[in-house]
């Protein structure tokens, strides 16, 4: 038993998705309990042990994408989940949540043993207690370097979209292949050049969404990549929903632009 805990695990309560492998739309779970080899979830108790699943969750500028296989399993519909094939960038975001609940937990007098649990603020089981949070969640990200970009995880999305350039009010009907926080990666004909303002408009689940962004590159495969500026609060919320039910894209360099 001790054997299996050599991480330190954290309270945590907040929201995510819960997929089988190749599955679309997910079921919503809260992620109890963390740490960075792996967590417990309740909500979705029809996962058998030894199977694996993609658990998806936002905390604060973060985007968690993570494979894993069940584990455990207790009456309670409680499932215990062990992380696998984790990349560099999401053993270091699950490393980045654990020290702000160790901080938190030591900020309020908590023994440093290894399994000391702790709300983190913000999460669902502190939201209306909003104590001083870990790290500020005020400031949207900012758009990223050209060199950082695939820093931000994508998900598969091939929703049907159109993008107008600002300049010359020209539309064109595409499909949104990748999609992130901070922008994503368009296919289709006439796109707007490398440089060029544009807004994006695609729909989920009825509900429109527009963003302006500006096209960062273009390749002669018929694909533009699209850097998102800062959304409004309704913009950013709905686009944030779209990501948590799409599948994680893995990791990889730019395409070649032109």
């Amino acid at each position: 038993m001790r054997e299996r805990r050599k991480a330190p695990r954290y309270a945590f309560g907040l929201t995510g998705q819960l997929h089988r492998p190749g599955e679309r739309v997910g079921a919503k779970v809260v992620v109890q309990i963390i740490s960075t080899a792996g967590c417990a979830v309740e909500g979705s108790s029809d996962h058998g042990i030894g199977k694996k699943c993609e658990l998806y969750f936002d905390w604060h500028n973060l985007h968690v994408g993570a494979e894993a296989e069940v584990a455990s399993k207790d009456t309670t519909g409680r499932i215990g989940l062990r992380f696998i094939s984790l990349d560099r960038e999401m053993q270091g975001r699950l490393k980045e949540i654990c020290d702000a609940l160790r901080e938190r937990a030591m900020s309020v007098g908590l023994s440093k043993q290894q399994d000391a649990v702790v709300p983190l603020a913000d999460s669902a089981t502190t939201a209306e207690k909003k104590a001083a949070p870990a790290r500020p969640s005020s400031a949207p990200p900012k758009p990223p370097s050209k060199s950082e970009r695939r820093k931000v995880p994508r998900y598969v999305s091939e929703l049907p979209a159109s993008i107008s350039s600002t300049a010359t009010g020209g539309s064109t009907e595409v499909a949104l292949i990748t999609l992130s926080v901070l922008g994503g990666c368009l296919e289709g004909h006439s796109l707007p050049e490398t440089g060029q303002s544009c807004e994006l408009t695609t729909e989920w689940e009825g509900h429109p969404l527009k963003v302006r962004g500006q096209v960062v590159w273009k390749s002669q495969r018929g694909q533009a990549g699209i850097t998102f500026t800062i959304p409004d609060k309704d913009a950013e919320k709905l686009l944030r929903q779209i990501l948590s039910n799409l599948r994680l894209k893995p990791m990889a360099a730019p395409p070649p632009e032109s």
